[in-house]
């Protein structure tokens, strides 16, 4: 007998376990379905030596502009810091001129969260009854009879239904891997196929110190850089200070990307790094790296050719299918905050909102 529950989620990042625990809130029975062996999807802290988190995805907020991430994190009892700004910024026109600025950073606004950004994961999963999240979960079809999932568990086949599902993913993710019967509108198919994934197209790295030398060189940590492979980098820094970072996103697309080896590029940003720097600079306890383009549950092959900028979403897109039954979440969803851990919220409450309040 398939496995039944009045919502399921499909995806554990933070607009599935926000939906999750709101409705579970209001005594909904629901279950979220992730595919991942871990909760957060594209929110993920790597810790290195257990002294301080570094956020291989997003990083920064601005309280002064999301208000219900600022709410929730006030909620969740989780402390928030500023970014790092203080000192003199770098701009680096070519390899031989490397220009220095002062004044106020653009990113003297933002906040980062303590202990990094995955803690709102862990509070948000904390807060859900046991058993709520199944990972190693991939979601194969979903049919409109009976509202039936099936689906992959640990390799095993199984079956779920359900009286409404969320789709908290990226909409080129579930048309990718999710087979629907009967299958959604052909208009429905091609607007999601042009709604780029949110952080498909980057690659992060941290790169880890004992010292904060760029501080002591009266510097931010802040560059903007023409020549590459690194186009940005700031200061990431726990708020502990038992370790030092800087955190920089490469420029490169991800198909060029791809001409590279993982060792090459951490040479090539090492070499970029003496440039900025000096000497200092290769003094590292260790160096991170997470391309998101080549992760199956970011990625699809349509995300591979853009820019690694932040996209731009429509601000409005089919979101819900078979008389109210099929809901589409997540970030790149979102009518206002699209693309950022605001937007996830704000997707998340869209799709609520379909949802009579009371149990049926």
């Amino acid at each position: 007998m398939p496995e039944h529950h009045e919502i399921i989620i499909i995806g554990a990042g933070l607009s599935g376990l926000y939906a999750a625990w709101q409705l579970a809130q209001r005594q909904h029975d629901v279950i979220v379905l992730e595919s991942r062996d871990r909760a957060g999807g594209r929110i993920l802290s790597l810790a290195h030596d257990n002294c301080g988190r570094f956020d291989m995805g997003p990083a920064w907020i601005w309280p002064q502009l999301q208000p219900r991430l600022q709410h929730l994190l006030t909620s969740l009892d989780i402390d928030i810091f500023s970014q790092f700004t203080a000192g003199d910024s770098l701009y680096e026109r070519d390899p031989t001129h490397i220009e220095r600025y002062r004044g106020q950073s653009a990113h003297s606004l933002s906040f980062r969260i303590a202990g990094g950004s995955q803690r709102l994961i862990a509070a948000l999963q904390t807060c859900l009854p046991t058993g709520c999240i199944q990972l190693n979960t991939r979601v194969l079809s979903i049919r409109q009879q009976g509202l039936s999932i099936q689906a992959r568990r640990d390799d095993q086949a199984c079956e779920y239904t359900a009286d409404r599902v969320i789709l908290s993913l990226p909409p080129r993710l579930i048309q990718q891997h999710i087979a629907f019967d009967p299958a959604l509108p052909v208009d429905v198919a091609t607007a999601w196929k042009a709604i780029p994934t949110w952080m498909a197209g980057h690659c992060k790295l941290i790169f880890v110190y004992d010292k904060p030398f760029w501080r002591e060189q009266g510097l931010s940590g802040e560059v903007f850089s023409h020549v590459g492979p690194m186009s940005e980098i700031y200061d990431a820094s726990p708020v502990t200070e038992e370790t030092f970072g800087l955190t920089a996103f490469v420029g490169l697309t991800a198909q060029q990307r791809q001409l590279v080896s993982q060792t090459q590029l951490i040479d090539s940003c090492m070499a970029q790094l003496d440039r900025l720097f000096g000497s200092s600079s290769q003094v590292v306890l260790d160096v991170k790296i997470k391309d998101w383009s080549l992760d199956q549950d970011t990625a699809t092959a349509l995300d591979l050719t853009g820019p690694p900028t932040h996209p731009h979403y429509p601000d409005a897109i089919p979101r819900c299918f078979w008389d109210n039954k099929l809901i589409l979440a997540g970030t790149e969803t979102a009518s206002e905050h699209g693309g950022y851990l605001e937007g996830a919220l704000e997707s998340a409450e869209q799709a609520i909102a379909a949802i009579p309040v009371n149990k049926p």
